[in-house]
């Protein structure tokens, strides 16, 4: 008996019974009014997430261990593997993947049940019994159609190993980030069918759900920006967003749950948009559990899906039931979701949130149906075409420049109304701005419509933000002033320090703008990168040299390198001098790697050489016995801009999403004893 195989099939089958235990507990006791029941249900979501972890120890137990035995482990590693890839090659593949999957929602969802089912007054009971029948629904698939703990028929005396694509440290980080961002969705799911199944659909709901859905946007956006990274870096093609099916499927769920972000301050503001609200959080995890469809499934073909199997028909039924289920209750519920105020104006921040909102939407419906294409035209023409990354590039790119102005309009609006003298005094100095910076790119060269419009975008929603902060960093210098004049406080206030204030005394509001800043950096470095990209394709002798923009890359010959571990059996580079004049700019030695499990597969080790203004990025297409070489080379402008972007838009995210510190109590003064008497 294969005592690891047995301990986390057990641990799976205990978690099933669990979670099972878990819904049928808390609705029998909510109906009995058992209170102990209640308890006991749960409990039993936490003991749910303690077994997943088991199972998990154990699956990544056997990696380290060299296990072949057990068919996964087999499948996915190798005795000259490091640990640290043994731990990646756990989420590498259909099974382990969905174990990591249904271990971190078991996690989000425990932290849920003991972090914030305490303190809910209404639809605890409700909430762990939707909590059950989510990771339900999940460990069946595990137990039953695609467990990691089969036994292995034959297996290789030393593995098998990863995937040579999969052989680098952003494996360690991109997969983990992104799947952990797709379970989270489940806790705001879970709240929403629990305010809906108990009728709460008040303030209290908002404020519950409002920081989970942070949590998961957060955790979800940087899932995303490290696989851009990863794609740049060592796939190979000179790009980071591909559009490819299953990236879709990673950006689909981010694009509601970035809207219902927005429009819940309508919500809490106004008491607007409550059906709509409810809506994106249940299209959010239908979109999350839609991806985990669309990469198990063989529905598109894509580089990163996992083989066919039957858990893709399995999680079809899923998500039919998960939209058929959130229908239901926007249904049954919507007599009791009116809006409580409507627009007094046109010219209000809640309306340019609304129209945040149909951007938004908009994107996910092009993006869902450019994905779902090739199935379409398959059923009605009887002929698979898909749709590449021209389709979403000249559709998608318009709405992203829309959306980025937006950003910058409603930030400049008030609620409710705005006067004409209001609006035109806000936006005066940055249109002013916006058009003078647009006109000296005009004139210094930039033609293109695309990019004038997305720095024009940029400009204008940055200008807008950062007098944000100008302006909150005067305030609190002011109220400093008068606190020092009046003797309440003593000493300066640097600007750096009034502007580090700001957060500390609203972090959304604050964190937010910083998003905002960082979404704006980000977008000027898409367009540069996309619209001014260079690229050539040349084929060098040793010795030759090609022209690469204002570079000349002189390749001076190919170099072995015996491989060291992770399966690689040896590596081939191409020395390469990048020179500018008669400097020379860069050394690079990009080339491609060979490995011992998997001949004939080699991967491309790319070369990248990064400045402020652009990167050079080359990759060895192949070479002959001779070592001519060819070779694709490109100039992407701005490149580092868009990681500086991505780590201010995390940034503040972080920062959104802290916890406020409560406020410093003064002592309490004890009453004075009463004197004794002598």
């Amino acid at each position: 008996m294969n005592v690891l195989a047995t301990l986390g099939a057990a641990s799976l089958l205990t978690a099933l019974a669990t979670a099972v235990f878990a819904a049928g507990a808390s609705v029998y006791g909510l109906r009995a009014g058992n209170v102990g029941l209640l308890r006991a249900g749960r409990r039993a979501v936490v003991v749910v997430a303690l077994f997943t972890t088991l199972a998990t120890v154990v699956l990544a137990t056997a990696l380290l261990r060299d296990d072949f035995s057990l068919a996964y482990v087999a499948s996915v590693s190798s005795t000259d593997m490091l640990p640290h890839m043994k731990w990646a090659a756990l989420y590498s593949s259909q099974t382990g993947s969905m174990l990591f999957w249904t271990w971190t929602m078991s996690l989000s969802l425990a932290a849920f049940t003991v972090l914030t089912l305490p303190r809910m007054p209404w639809g605890a009971a409700h909430a762990t019994a939707a909590s059950g029948v989510v990771l339900t629904v999940f460990l069946v698939a595990l137990v039953f159609i695609s467990s990691p703990f089969e036994a292995s028929e034959f297996a290789r005396p030393d593995g098998v190993g990863l995937n040579p694509l999969l052989v680098d440290k952003g494996m360690l980080v991109h997969p983990p980030a992104l799947l952990t961002g797709l379970t989270s969705t489940a806790v705001p799911f879970v709240l929403s069918a629990a305010a809906l199944l108990s009728g709460r659909i008040d303030g209290a709901w908002l404020r519950a759900v409002r920081h989970w859905a942070l949590l998961s946007w957060l955790v979800l956006s940087a899932g995303n920006i490290l696989g851009g990274w990863w794609a740049y870096t060592v796939l190979g093609w000179g790009g980071y967003w591909g559009w490819d099916p299953v990236e879709n499927s990673a950006l689909l769920p981010l694009l509601p749950l970035t809207a219902f972000l927005h429009s819940s301050m309508v919500q809490e503001r106004r008491g607007m948009l409550k059906s709509w609200n409810f809506a994106l959080i249940f299209a959010t995890f239908a979109l999350a559990v839609f991806g985990t469809f669309n990469v198990r499934s063989g529905l598109v073909a894509s580089v990163h899906s996992f083989a066919q199997s039957m858990v893709g028909p399995y999680f079809l039924v899923v998500l039919a039931a998960t939209l058929a289920g959130s229908v239901a209750l926007l249904a049954w519920r919507s007599p009791r979701m009116k809006a409580e105020h409507d627009f007094d104006s046109l010219v209000s921040r809640e309306t340019v949130l609304f129209l945040n909102n149909y951007v938004l939407t908009a994107i996910a419906l092009i993006v869902l149906g450019g994905t779902l294409f090739p199935v379409f035209s398959e059923l009605l023409r009887d002929a698979r075409i898909t749709v590449g990354p021209p389709f979403y590039n000249d559709i998608v790119g318009p709405l992203l420049i829309v959306l980025v102005a937006l950003v910058g309009v409603g930030t400049s609006l008030p609620w409710r109304q705005a006067a004409t003298e209001t609006v035109v005094r806000r936006a005066r100095m940055p249109l002013l701005v916006t058009a003078t910076a647009t006109l000296a790119l005009w004139l210094a060269g930039v033609r293109d419509g695309f990019a004038v419009a997305a720095v024009a975008a940029s400009l204008f929603t940055a200008y807008v933000t950062l007098r944000e902060f100008a302006l909150g960093a005067r305030g609190a210098r002011r109220a400093r002033a008068a606190q020092a004049r009046e003797g309440a406080i003593g000493g300066s206030f640097a600007w750096l320090a009034a502007f580090g204030g700001l957060f500390d005394r609203d972090r959304r509001r604050y964190g937010g703008y910083l998003v905002h800043l960082g979404l704006v950096v980000m977008a000027v470095a898409v367009a540069g990168s996309n619209i001014y990209q260079t690229h050539v394709r040349v084929t060098v002798p040793p010795g030759g040299s090609f022209e690469l923009g204002r570079y000349r890359v002189d390749y001076e010959g190919l170099e072995r390198r015996a491989g060291t571990s992770n399966g690689i059996a040896d590596e081939t580079v191409a020395r390469l001098q990048v020179r500018q004049g008669d400097s020379t700019v860069a050394d690079l030695t990009p080339g491609r790697r060979n490995f011992l499990n998997f001949p004939g597969q080699p991967m491309a080790i790319v070369a990248v050489d990064t400045g402020w203004r652009e990167d050079v990025y080359i990759f060895v297409q192949g070479w002959d016995d001779q070592g001519v070489a060819e070779f694709q080379a490109f100039i992407n402008p701005l490149l580092l801009w868009l990681w500086v972007g991505a780590v201010v838009y995390t940034a503040g995210g972080l920062i959104a999403f802290a916890p406020v510190r409560a406020p410093a109590r003064a002592p309490r003064e004890l009453p004075a004893a009463p004197a004794r008497q002598v």
